[in-house]
């Protein structure tokens, strides 16, 4: 086991003693463990998911708070990853042979095999103020390289100035995992688009005298996208296990930084429902793509 969290809040001394018994009996550390089972689920489902060890305060409301920063990142990550990923390689699979296909790729496996962690730490560098770009070229930008917004404009207003200054604190983190997971996207709609333009019902269009901007859009696409939506949904997870890295790197405070502080400081009410939340939010996904896939494809029938 991770060991004993009173032992981490109050301070390993025979004075204490009392303070840390009273703890264990307010917590409720000393019920055997199917009991404390019992209770965690009651509390799950009544939204009543107890108070963090370290801030003092209800779990819902700091994850409530997280979370929203945290979708925020996954979600603009999200959409640059899919729109860029399934653009270049819809691209690549068209100019199959060419330069460009044959740059995107080597440029993809590369990005595709590159710690997260790693990409967000050249970026860090590369972006932030004085750094060695700028003394070489005057009009590279500096961006800010921590936190999710200027601690100087505390208290949050949504004015422009505000989200203005949100928007340059998400363009790192963002571009991080998107270029993390667009890769594979991209690889996989290249390849996807490449097996059907092999087929039969492609060539046909062709011989009808449709142009390649129509082929394209109304038979090699349609027919190119349900491997795409499964992948997504899947990357789903792992932009999710990114975003743990990222926020850390870029002290970037929503759900996985506060993850990370949580396991340091061995806050379990803060990290059961962390975990609850990762986890729907894969199934969701997973379910919504499932959706997705009868809509696309008539072929796939509910069993």
């Amino acid at each position: 086991m991770p060991g004993d969290p009173s032992l981490s809040i109050i301070p390993r001394d025979p004075k204490f003693r009392g303070l840390r018994d009273y703890m264990i009996s307010f917590f409720g550390l000393d019920r055997p463990q199917w009991e404390q089972f019992v209770i965690y689920l009651q509390r799950l489902f009544t939204l009543d998911w107890g108070l963090s060890y370290q801030d003092h305060r209800p779990v819902a409301d700091i994850l409530l708070h997280d979370l929203g920063w945290t979708l925020l990142l996954v979600g603009t990550s999200t959409i640059l990853t899919v729109l860029i990923g399934i653009a270049i390689g819809a691209y690549s699979a068209i100019r199959r042979g060419k330069p460009f296909d044959f740059v995107s790729t080597g440029i993809g496996i590369f990005l595709y095999g590159m710690p997260i962690f790693w990409l967000g730490l050249v970026l860090q560098s590369a972006f932030r103020k004085n750094s060695v770009f700028q003394g070489w070229i005057p009009w590279w930008p500096a961006l800010p390289t921590s936190g999710y917004y200027d601690d100087r404009l505390i208290p949050w207003n949504w004015d422009i100035l505000h989200v203005a200054d949100a928007f340059l604190h998400l363009l790192l983190p963002a571009l991080t995992l998107s270029l993390g997971t667009l890769a594979g996207i991209s690889l996989v709609m290249r390849n996807s688009l490449i097996d059907v333009m092999t087929e039969d019902f492609v060539t046909t269009a062709r011989a009808k005298g449709l142009s390649p901007r129509q082929v394209l859009r109304r038979h090699i696409l349609p027919n190119g996208m349900p491997p795409m939506v499964s992948l997504i949904a899947l990357d789903i997870a792992f932009i999710l296990g990114g975003a743990y890295q990222v926020e850390v790197i870029f002290r970037y405070q929503g759900i996985g930084f506060r993850t990370i502080e949580a396991i340091g400081s061995l806050d379990y009410p803060l990290l059961q429902f962390i975990i609850v939340i990762g986890g729907a939010a894969v199934v969701i996904a997973n379910l919504l793509a499932d959706f997705l896939l009868l809509w696309l494809d008539p072929r796939i029938k509910i069993s």
